[in-house]
Order: structure tokens, then C-alpha cells, then sequence
């Protein structure tokens, strides 16, 4: 898990804590009325007490969005004999993506009546000029 993603984690944590005992204080309020605070009847402090836990609960909601958003596209399938190069999205449900197969690369058209090979490289390309240059003193 990336180190980023860790501290999201443990941010969401800790304000589930604070909510809990947020909570956990407001069930305990006095049955006798303090002085100086807004009375029963009132629509403030309820008010108050809806807005702050709806953007609590938003706060919470898209921060797991992003997470999972990141982990996501850091994924990258890379098991045994078939590696994941490269996909890009064509529309809302069609994409491309380019397989490595051994020495080979297939490039696969995926949509929602299923997959099927468009081409296929025998050998792997060989790297761009440039980074032959760069690799040379």
C-alpha cells in the first residue's frame, strides 16, 4: 500500500474515532437545563449538529472515492506470462489495451459484447532512439 494511501487511512480512522466520541458525549447531555445554553425548543444546535455530521459523513465518503480511485489506477496487472502495457478508453464502455504476451504484443478491443485481438507484434519494440543515446556515455 502506498505510503499516501497509509496516511488517508489513518485520517479516516481517526475521525471516525472523534465522531464516535462526539457521539458517545451527546448521548450522555444532562436532563436538567444549563444556564446560558439555547434551549430545546430551538433549531440551532440540532441544525448545527445535522450540518457538521453530513460533512462528516462526505468528508469520509469521498475521501474513500479518491482512495480507491488511486489504488485503482496504480494496479496494474502483471502476473506470470501476460503483463497489462497500456489501455486507453474510447467511450463510456469500449477501450484498447495492449497485452505482452511473452515476446509478443496483442493489442484487444474490449466492449460490452466482449473481447476480441485486433493485432498482434511478434517481436516487442525495440526502445525509442533517444533513450539509446541516453544509455550511452
Amino acid at each position: 500500500m502506498h505510503r499516501h494511501a497509509r496516511r488517508v487511512l489513518a485520517a479516516i480512522l481517526a475521525l471516525t474515532a472523534v465522531l464516535a466520541t462526539t457521539a458517545a458525549v451527546a448521548a450522555q447531555t444532562p436532563t436538567q437545563p444549563v444556564p446560558g445554553a439555547v434551549d430545546a425548543g430551538s433549531l440551532i444546535g440540532p441544525t448545527l449538529r445535522m450540518v457538521a455530521s453530513l460533512a462528516a459523513v462526505l468528508a469520509v465518503v469521498g475521501a474513500l472515492a479518491w482512495l480507491a480511485q488511486k489504488l485503482r489506477g496504480s494496479g496494474r496487472l502483471q502476473t506470470g506470462l501476460i503483463q497489462v502495457v497500456s489501455g486507453v478508453s474510447l467511450g463510456a464502455r469500449e477501450k484498447v489495451v495492449l497485452l505482452r504476451v511473452g515476446q509478443e504484443q496483442v493489442l484487444v478491443g474490449v466492449s460490452p459484447a466482449g473481447m476480441r485481438a485486433l493485432h498482434v507484434l511478434r517481436e516487442a519494440p525495440s526502445p525509442p532512439f533517444d533513450s539509446y543515446l541516453e544509455d550511452k556515455p
